[in-house]
């Protein structure tokens, strides 16, 4: 058995540490435990689950569905460059799309509800700490009041005999290990909430970057439609107009593609010498464009004339006349005028080995040979099917742009801004 003295010490002990311990408990933020219907005391929670588990089932047979299309879509692609294939692979990525802009929005619903469900267990949580506290500050008060007793004699004097003495004692050191253990929960509730704001956080960026998925996606699924509406209005449904279009624009392709070979080459000898001369140095590339919708990515799948020729780019969709200005400061390569049924482009040579193209040029302000400094205008934009510049089979307004690391395509998403 405990001596007299034993017990106090203890119990004056307990007291001090616990006090010590209340002054660091403050509400902190989130948490990101599991919690049952008790800590929300309501089946909010329960329902919010079962609906994101429907969403997410949802969302898996969409993707089972995309990848069906994705199949057929690669079938089609193989097969004899005609009209009617041509027609027939934009039908299937336009359903394919429309499914992935179905299954961004499923997914962007799912993260509000995950979002949800994580706001209610905050409330609950902080509901908790709140009666916790509640219940601290009492056993704190009461400690507090015993504690003002400064020797065992004035104690033994306040109760009647020994044993109630004892009994009080044993009494206090009961509420202090109970108090131990309630701050102990409280910590450990705080540091919880801690997490799920971390977790919460997390949940809201991912929400912004769906938002900016479904954006590109709605993007590529209206030029897929642009690009069958244009595709029939300029071939009239003939077979014989298509494969006309078809076979100029793999020649435009092909010439541009091997001119900008040979003047990579060529240009940047001249370029070198003029930025030694001027002491210019890169600073890093900038958008072309104000715009910055990308409808269709480096080698993207989803190019609805893929088949025919890779996509070494990306395309932004910019209103028609929208100003092109330079990536950066650069030497003027190429400034091709395709006139009113051909191909435009222009080609700058930058510093550091690298190389842009920007295509469907409607008007050229620069010509060969010029040094042009990084955001000055170099054209305006084109694209719109039947006007200068556009080229054949034009998908609808937007900027081609490449970009080139000693010749080679890679991507220019990697290095804008």
């Amino acid at each position: 058995m405990q001596t007299l003295e034993t017990k106090m010490k203890k119990s004056f002990k307990l007291t001090l540490i616990i006090s010590i311990l209340s002054l660091f408990f403050y509400p902190f933020g989130i948490g990101a435990t599991e919690y049952t219907l008790d800590d929300v005391e309501n089946a909010e929670v329960w329902q919010i689950n079962q609906d994101i588990n429907e969403k997410r089932s949802e969302i898996q047979e969409l993707n089972r569905q995309v990848g069906v299309y994705k199949k057929n879509i690669n079938a089609k692609q193989k097969e004899l460059a005609t009209l009617s294939n041509q027609v027939s692979t934009l039908n299937q990525s336009i359903a394919k799309i429309n499914l992935e802009v179905q299954s961004a929005e499923l997914e962007m619903e799912t993260i509000n509800l995950k979002i949800e469900n994580t706001q209610l267990k905050i409330q609950a949580k902080e509901r908790e700490i709140g009666d916790q506290k509640e219940t601290i500050a009492e056993v704190l008060r009461d400690l507090h009041v015993q504690q003002q007793k400064s020797s065992t004699l004035e104690i033994l004097l306040l109760n009647d005999n020994f044993s109630d003495f004892i009994s009080e004692l044993d009494r206090l050191e009961s509420m202090q290990d109970s108090l131990v253990g309630e701050v102990d929960d409280l910590n450990g509730v705080k540091i919880a909430l801690v997490g799920d704001q971390t977790s919460l956080e997390t949940e809201r960026t991912e929400l912004d970057t769906l938002k900016g998925i479904l954006d590109n996606k709605k993007g590529t699924l209206d030029s897929q439609k642009s690009t069958k509406n244009t595709l029939m209005i300029v071939t009239e449904g003939q077979e014989s107009k298509f494969q006309q279009l078809l076979q100029q624009a793999k020649e435009e392709q092909e010439q541009a593609n091997s001119d900008i070979v040979y003047l990579e080459k060529v240009a940047r000898e001249k370029l070198n010498r003029q930025l030694k001369e001027e002491q210019i140095t890169s600073e890093g590339l900038m958008w072309p464009v104000s715009s910055r919708r990308v409808t269709a990515y480096f080698h993207d799948p989803d190019y609805p004339y893929r088949y025919i020729f890779e996509h070494p780019a990306i395309d932004i969709a910019t209103p028609q006349g929208s100003p092109i200005v330079a990536a950066d400061t650069g030497y003027v390569a190429k400034a091709r005028d395709g006139g009113q049924t051909g191909y435009s482009y222009i080609m700058l040579i930058h510093a550091d080995g690298l190389s842009t193209v920007y295509g469907h040029v409607n008007q050229i302000s620069v010509s060969n040979d010029q040094l042009v400094g990084k955001g000055q205008i170099i054209g305006y934009s084109g694209g719109l099917p039947g006007t200068r510049g556009a080229g054949s089979l034009s998908t609808g307004p937007h900027l081609h742009l490449e970009l080139r690391m000693n010749g080679i395509p890679i991507n220019p998403l990697n290095y804008l801004p």
